[in-house]
């Protein structure tokens, strides 16, 4: 029971601190920071539309899907060594393609519960609060699609480029704000869809490390018999 609760520590402190986070960027932060952010110069916001286009999931779900097609067409066709090198590119194309619609399914999921306005309703008609299950594009703020994408996106990868993960995930955030010069979201919104995919990633990781999929992050693979006896 010890053990359980030391395991539990890290996950509850940081579910603890996202939740302060969260508060205070609504209380204080959101509507000051939509106000400023609708008085940007024109040529901000549109370079800002055309970045914020690299978000949209359907930009990295379609290669990655057409990828796996392509490669378990010729897994099915390959022998030997082959065989298995394409085996082992299929398992991460696999990976980053999950990785990002898990992540997205998730973050569909929350925003039908929330209904949160968007910020150019709070601009245009005042309304802030959540309204529940209230469905449309206009209540789906909270929280970030395109930093849910991004944020995945780039932890996905990572997770196969060790060496990698800093810049991709420094380039994301960077993406992310985007929603924020075009006046899609509020800064609280990017900050859970980030955290949301940085979650979702990381529990997916651990079911491919567990089923021997992915190596481990000391490199090591779990071998099959300990994968299924795990399972």
């Amino acid at each position: 029971m010890t053990r359980r609760r030391l395991r539990a520590a890290p996950w509850i402190l940081a579910g603890g601190g996202f939740l302060l986070v969260e508060a205070v960027l609504m209380v204080w932060v959101d509507r000051p920071f939509t106000l400023w952010a609708a008085t940007l110069p024109a040529g901000i916001k549109s370079l800002s539309h055309r970045l914020t286009l690299a978000g949209d999931s359907l930009y990295s779900l379609l290669p990655l899907g057409l990828g796996a097609i392509a490669l378990m067409t010729a897994r099915a066709q390959a022998e030997g060594v082959q065989r298995e090198r394409l085996g082992r590119w299929l398992t991460m194309v696999a990976f980053v393609f999950l990785a990002v619609a898990l992540s997205g399914l998730a973050v569909d999921a929350v925003k039908a519960v929330v209904g949160r306005p968007r910020p150019q309703v709070f601009l245009a008609e005042g309304d802030y609060l959540p309204q529940p299950f209230h469905m449309g594009f206009r209540y789906y703020s909270f929280p970030s699609g395109h930093a849910n994408t991004l944020v995945a996106l780039a932890l996905s990868v990572g997770v196969l480029w060790p060496r990698g993960r800093l810049p991709l995930l420094l380039a994301a955030l960077a993406l992310a704000t985007t929603r924020l010069w075009v006046g899609a979201h509020y800064p609280s919104d990017v900050v859970a869809g980030a955290v949301l995919a940085a979650l979702t990633t990381s529990l997916l990781r651990d079911r491919f490390i567990r089923r021997g999929w992915l190596p481990a992050p000391d490199g090591v693979m779990v071998p099959a018999e300990e994968s299924r006896q795990q399972s």
